[in-house]
C-alpha cells in the first residue's frame, strides 16, 4: 500500500531546461537546472573571489560552500551578485543578467563589467586612471619629490641632476630633520642610504651588462643587416632600451653646463619619472590600488554620468556604460597629448642643444 510520506518525482522538459517537480500532499517545489546558471556558479566558486569574512586560522570554505553562497545571492538579487562577483566572469556570462533582468541597476554593472572585461577598453580606462591618480599625488608631492624619485632611480638621477649639483645644494637634498632627531632616525637614515647606494650599485651593473650584449648585439646586426620589419634587441619599452636612451643622453650632456641647461635635465628626468609611474615600471607600487579603483576615474565625467543616472533613472538606456564611450576617448586623447607633450619638450631640448 502507497503512504504519502515519501515525495513523488516527476521528471519533464521545459524550453530546453530540466525541470524536477517535486510533490506531496503538503506542498509543490519546481527546481529548475540551467547550464548558464551551473557555469555562471562553477565560475565564481572557482574564482579568488571573497564569499564572507574570515578570521585567521578559520577552515578554507569548500567549491560546494562557496558555490552555495553565490546561488543564495544569485537567486536573492543580481545587482548585487554583479557588484560581489562580476569581476571573475567571462564576458559571454553577463548576456544571462540582460535577459534575465530589465532592472536599471543589474544592467548599470553588466555596463561596467563589460568594459572591465574588455582587453581594449580595460587598457583605456588603466591608463587614464593612472593619470589621474599622477595629477592627484603631484599636489600631494611626496611620491614625485626629488629625494623620492632619486630614490626610486638613483643612477638616472645620478646622470641628470647629482653630478652636477654642488656639495652645499647636496647638504641641503640630504639633510635630516635636526628638531626630530633620534638615534633610531639615525639609524633608519643610515639603512635607507645603504639601500640606496646598493640599488645604484645594481643597476650600473645591470646597465653594464646590457651595454656588452647590445654591443655584441650591434656589431652583429651591421655585419648582417637586419631583415624588413626585424625588431632589433634593446627595442621599445625594454630594459635594454632605457640603457640605449641613457647613454644616448649621456653622450650629449656635457661635463659643466649652466643653470638653464640644469633646468632642462631636472625636467628630462622629471619627465622620465612620470613616464615610469604612467607604464607601470615602478616595481614598488601598487598598480592595484589605482588600476581597479573606480574613483580614479575622471572626475567631471564620472559626476555629470551621476548626475544623469539620478535625472534619468527611468531611461537607463541613455547612461549604460559603453566600450565605445566617446567621452572615454576624450579621457585618453588627454593623456596622449600630455605624453606628446612632454617627448615634444624633450625634442625641442635636443634641437637647442644641436644650435
Amino acid at each position: 500500500m502507497r503512504t504519502n510520506d515519501c515525495p513523488e518525482t516527476i521528471t519533464t522538459s521545459s524550453g530546453g531546461k530540466s525541470v524536477e517537480n517535486i510533490s506531496n500532499d503538503d506542498n509543490s517545489l519546481e527546481l529548475t537546472k540551467n547550464p548558464i546558471e551551473d557555469e555562471i556558479l562553477d565560475t565564481v566558486a572557482n574564482s579568488p573571489a571573497i564569499f564572507k569574512s574570515q578570521l585567521q586560522g578559520d577552515a578554507e570554505l569548500s567549491l560546494n560552500e562557496k558555490r552555495k553562497i553565490a546561488e543564495e545571492l544569485l537567486r536573492r538579487n543580481h545587482h548585487q551578485f554583479l557588484s560581489r562577483f562580476g569581476k571573475n566572469l567571462r564576458p559571454h556570462l553577463l548576456d544571462y543578467f540582460t535577459e534575465k533582468s530589465n532592472d536599471y541597476e543589474t544592467n548599470y554593472h553588466v555596463g561596467k563589467l563589460r568594459r572591465y572585461l574588455n582587453t581594449e577598453t580595460r587598457k583605456i580606462d588603466r591608463k587614464n586612471r593612472r593619470y589621474e591618480a599622477l595629477k592627484e599625488m603631484l599636489k600631494k608631492g611626496e611620491y614625485f619629490s626629488e629625494t623620492a624619485m632619486m630614490k626610486r632611480n638613483p643612477l638616472l638621477y645620478e646622470h641628470l641632476i647629482g653630478r652636477f649639483l654642488t656639495e652645499e645644494q647636496k647638504r641641503v637634498r640630504d639633510n635630516l630633520d635636526t628638531k626630530n632627531i633620534t638615534f633610531v632616525n639615525l639609524l633608519l637614515e643610515s639603512i635607507e642610504r645603504e639601500g640606496l647606494r646598493e640599488l645604484k650599485r645594481a643597476q650600473e651593473e645591470a646597465e653594464e651588462e646590457v651595454i656588452e650584449e647590445n654591443d655584441s648585439d650591434e656589431e652583429d646586426l651591421e655585419n648582417r643587416g637586419n631583415n624588413w620589419g626585424e625588431i632589433a634587441p634593446g627595442g621599445e619599452g625594454s630594459y635594454e632600451g632605457e640603457g640605449r636612451d641613457r647613454r644616448r643622453l649621456e653622450s650629449r650632456v656635457p661635463e659643466q653646463v649652466d643653470t638653464q641647461e640644469q633646468m632642462i635635465l631636472r625636467q628630462e628626468f622629471v619627465s622620465q619619472m612620470y613616464e615610469s609611474f604612467l607604464e607601470g615600471r615602478d616595481t614598488d607600487f601598487d598598480y592595484s590600488t589605482i588600476d581597479d579603483n573606480e574613483s580614479y576615474d575622471n572626475v567631471d565625467l564620472r559626476e555629470q554620468d551621476e548626475e544623469e543616472r539620478y535625472f534619468d533613472a527611468e531611461s537607463p538606456e541613455i547612461t549604460t556604460s559603453s566600450p565605445k564611450n566617446p567621452q572615454d576617448e576624450e579621457s585618453e586623447d588627454e593623456l596622449d597629448k600630455y605624453m606628446r607633450s612632454l617627448k615634444g619638450q624633450e625634442s625641442e631640448e635636443t634641437a637647442t642643444e644641436k644650435c
